[in-house]
């Protein structure tokens, strides 16, 4: 299944969710990489490395450039130009998280909420064995699930508007109640778009994941890292603040 808002409605991400809003989350996302990043001596560059996994947009990333030698992968042609006209100086390559191999290691590998398209434990598994597999020893991975099964309680609605110089764009998500057990959770996303009073409406579904702290605490063990729970701020509408942390 398409995911409309990573193809064809891919021009409104800039809008409903711009680079300026991830810079909290990035600050934090430093503060945790660099109290337990451990390089060791002679490293023989002047800054770390780091790749991202499901970059999308580049938003996060553009606020670690400065910080480290940066690669990013995403699955969607759309995302990755977004992500390479806002960070020029990443190499960026077009892959699934659950697969890619780039033949090579980085001191830091991270999934931000893409990882909540990971909607089976098989699917967590893959992507996890991939942060793994391309972490330098003494590395760190960071994994950034809007939820966990814990502690959502939905139905939840959130909703937002932003203004663009030609239009302004309403964001309106719905997340359902998942099913007893059940390791997914579907979202509807609205988009009402205004250009000066004439209204365009367009409407994308989406699938995610919602597993327990013991899954992932589980899957980072079987993959080889030291895990941890970190809680940080959520973000707009009471999502995400949810971070794992592996150490290699």
């Amino acid at each position: 299944m398409t995911l409309r808002l990573y193809d064809d409605l891919a021009h409104l991400w800039p809008i409903i969710s711009p680079p300026e809003e991830y810079l909290v989350e990035a600050q934090e996302w430093l503060d945790v990489i660099r109290s337990r990043l451990d390089i060791g001596p002679g490293a023989g560059r002047d800054l770390p490395t780091l790749l991202e996994l499901g970059c999308g947009g580049g938003h996060l990333m553009s606020h670690l450039t400065e910080h480290f030698i940066t690669e990013a992968v995403d699955i969607s042609p759309a995302m990755l130009e977004i992500s390479r006209e806002l960070n020029p100086q990443t190499l960026h390559h077009l892959g699934d998280m659950r697969s890619v191999r780039l033949g090579r290691a980085f001191d830091v590998v991270a999934i931000h909420d893409a990882v909540n398209y990971m909607t089976t434990e098989g699917d967590l598994r893959a992507a996890i064995a991939t942060a793994a597999e391309h972490l330098n020893p003494g590395g760190v991975a960071l994994f950034a699930p809007d939820c966990i099964r814990e502690t959502f309680d939905g139905p939840r609605v959130v909703e937002w508007t932003r203004e663009a110089e030609d239009r302004s764009v309403t964001f309106i998500e719905y997340m359902a109640k998942p099913q007893p057990g059940a390791s997914t959770v579907e979202s509807v996303f609205i988009f009402i778009i205004d250009r000066d009073g004439q209204v365009q409406v367009e409407m994308d579904r989406h699938v995610g994941g919602l597993f327990p702290t013991a899954t992932w605490m589980g899957l980072l063990a079987e993959a080889g890292l030291d895990g941890e729970y970190v809680r940080t701020n959520a973000y707009e509408g009471g999502f995400g603040g949810n971070l794992f942390v592996g150490r290699k």
